[in-house]
């Protein structure tokens, strides 16, 4: 649910006489390909009659339909929430609650065609969420896995028995000593993807497997080439010469540097504009944005909206004097969620070059000659250096939001300049009439922006297709990759 939404719950939920309290609301499914996720679109809150409060609460069979009847109306499923304010933690159902939801949830099916969500709010500001499953005389709570919140700043609650507090190893003694067992709790347990794993994408994967982040998933469909040996983190001359993909040398790394104790770690050669790479992206928490062409950056702008997933953005600049010597350069970084600047307000990209982009043109050099020559498109600068500095920008938004230092959390967007090391707070906000607020927890019912992916297709299938040289020192270099090194530079001589 969005920080607003919950706020509502909560300041009906949350008595000030401390007796428990009970409300309904409507929720719409985001499903990906593993996870299924319901979001809270809206409280429909009872009216003089609807409940009785007495120590707990207790309502009317009428409140219960005419909020099944708005729910089902405005295309939502229904959820029912109470309170335990003298509890915390994830709560589980005790018998009273449990009978009371289990006759609810027939009715909840039945009008809205979508099974009910229960939830309950313990005075700590813990929500602990199950869904009920079945019908008739068979139906049964399903405890959810967790549930999120996406305000300024980032609430996650677990349920212990699904996902387990991880056990801190000695390889994270000094990430645990900055910001406590609590919070290395939560980031552990959270599924953080990247989107995308040239220069910054790789140092961010890289980084999130040794913060011990149990699963972190990468999206990428490109191969390494010797033209990114000088920013691209653990790629050699060996990954070049056998045109592995980038989402290996990722896998590589998340191996080789996870300090997780029971890592579930995903890689994906698949482009997040490919429906299987977005079914794909739709089961994580939050997502690293780390792509610098209209439509994959279209694709996280949009779910970060309709599907409330937050996401981390950034990208540099560099501008050269006449004599081609270093001017200046700047790196930006924002998390992208309601209430927070769109990607096309900030200027991350133009919309018109989202179908330009779809129908290939961006792929053909003769379009991309054509630009004009200050076209971001036809921009080149990517230093090793400046592309870290752009990677710890977008873990700093990334911690400030999930650890909340001192209570605060999504500093908002930020603005870096390399020549006076200065930063500036942007104070941008979406236009009158920006399309994608107006499409908050649409969830399913979003416009579709995937779609056939031509340069994925063609970058897998010319992985597929290598030379007999290439495809026999692939074999030589399985699991010797020192000597696979050294045969790449003799081969590459011929």
């Amino acid at each position: 649910m969005t920080g607003s939404t919950e706020a509502e719950f909560a300041e009906h939920l949350l008595r000030d006489d401390g007796q428990e309290d009970l409300c309904f609301g409507a929720w719409r499914p985001s499903t990906g390909r593993q996870r299924r996720t319901a979001i809270l679109h809206q409280a429909i809150l009872p009216r003089r009659g609807d409940r009785l409060v007495h120590g707990n609460a207790s309502f009317e069979p009428a409140y219960t339909l005419r909020a099944a009847q708005e729910a089902a109306a405005a295309g939502c499923g229904l959820a029912f929430m109470h309170s335990h304010p003298k509890g915390d933690g994830w709560q589980s159902l005790n018998e009273t609650d449990r009978i009371a939801e289990s006759r609810i949830a027939n009715v909840a099916r039945e009008l809205t065609g979508l099974p009910l969500v229960g939830l309950t709010l313990a005075g700590d500001r813990c929500w602990s969420a199950r869904v009920w499953e079945g019908a008739g005389r068979e139906v049964t709570p399903v405890s959810c896995e967790t549930v999120r919140t996406v305000g300024a700043t980032f609430g996650a609650t677990f349920d212990d028995s699904i996902l387990p507090v991880p056990q801190p190893s000695e390889m994270q003694d000094r990430t645990v000593h900055t910001w406590g067992e609590e919070i290395q709790a939560k980031i552990a347990r959270l599924r953080v993807a990247v989107a995308g794993v040239g220069s910054v994408g790789m140092a961010i994967a890289d980084v999130l497997a040794r913060t011990g982040i149990e699963c972190v998933g990468v999206f990428d469909f490109d191969t390494v080439e010797s033209i990114n040996l000088d920013r691209l983190r653990g790629a050699s001359r060996l990954d070049a010469f056998l045109r592995r993909s980038k989402a290996d040398v990722a896998r590589r790394l998340l191996a080789d540097g996870s300090t997780a104790a029971t890592p579930r770690h995903e890689v994906q050669e698949l482009s997040i504009c490919e429906p299987q790479g977005l079914t794909r992206l739709l089961d994580f928490d939050l997502i690293f944005s780390c792509v610098d062409r209209p439509w994959p950056r279209h694709v996280l702008n949009l779910i970060a909206y309709t599907d409330l997933i937050p996401v981390v953005e950034g990208g540099m600049s560099a501008f050269q004097n006449v004599d081609g010597s270093l001017r200046n350069a700047y790196w930006s970084s924002t998390v992208v969620r309601p209430g927070r600047p769109c990607l096309v307000c900030l200027g991350q990209y133009d919309p018109a070059l989202v179908q330009v982009e779809r129908d290939g043109s961006l792929d053909d050099p003769s379009y991309i000659a054509n630009l004009p020559a200050d076209s971001p498109l036809r921009r080149r600068e990517n230093v090793a250096a400046i592309s870290t500095s752009v990677a710890a920008a977008l873990l700093e938004q990334f911690i400030a939001y999930v650890a909340r230092p001192s209570g605060f959390g999504d500093p908002g967007p930020l603005r870096f300049s390399l020549r006076d090391h200065s930063v500036k707070r942007l104070d941008t906000a979406c236009r009158a009439g920006c399309p994608y607020p107006l499409h908050v927890g649409d969830g399913d019912v979003r416009l579709d922006p995937a779609g056939s992916h031509a340069a994925a297709e063609q970058a897998r299938r010319a992985r597929s297709t290598v030379p007999v040289k290439v495809a026999m020192l692939r074999v030589l270099a399985a699991g010797h990759h020192a000597l696979g090194e050294r045969l790449a530079r003799f081969a590459q001589q011929f």
